[in-house]
């Protein structure tokens, strides 16, 4: 019977032991995952709320786009005033194109026809994280139609088609 308690204190001492030899991991653990792991997490979460944003911000330049190509008189002017409404729209805005493209398609220029505008930017991702170092590009398109008002007096030209805009920085 003596035997018995013996076991007992030995076991009891083990695990105390074990106790003592674990202190201080998870401190370890805390500094070398979790940290890091929240980290990338918030910078992940950072660059999807800035394209999120980027993406209204495209959104609102094409429609101004179409808005402003409507408004003009004949399809030339169209296609250069949806050029400069995409460009002022953009460059109040958070979103920095590498490179803006904006296409003017004026097929149904007529009255009560429509002007269709296509704005791309292509966004480096080290913008869109707001930390440099971080390779690749994204490239966002936004198509909006305005109507062209059915009273509007509009000259039908030979430039009557799709026209595209030179690329170029915002």
């Amino acid at each position: 019977m003596p035997a018995r308690p013996l076991q007992s204190r030995w076991l009891h001492l083990a695990i105390r032991l074990a106790r003592r030899a674990d202190r201080g991991s998870v401190s370890v653990e805390l500094a070398g995952f979790v940290l890091p792991a929240m980290l990338l997490t918030i910078i992940i979460v950072a660059a999807a709320f800035n394209l999120s944003i980027s993406r209204l911000d495209l959104e609102s330049a094409s429609a101004a786009a179409a808005r402003a190509a409507s408004l003009q008189r004949s399809a030339p002017a169209a296609a250069t005033a949806a050029r400069q409404a995409a460009e002022a729209d953009l460059a109040g805005r958070s979103i920095t194109c590498a490179q803006l493209t904006v296409t003017t398609d004026t097929s149904r220029w007529r009255r009560g026809g429509s002007v269709t505008v296509s704005v791309g930017c292509t966004v480096d991702l080290s913008t869109l994280a707001r930390m440099s170092g971080i390779p690749g590009s994204f490239t966002a398109t936004s198509t909006s139609t305005a109507p062209i008002d059915t009273f509007r007096n509009v000259t039908l030209g030979p430039a009557v088609g799709p026209s595209a805009g030179s690329a170029g920085r915002a």
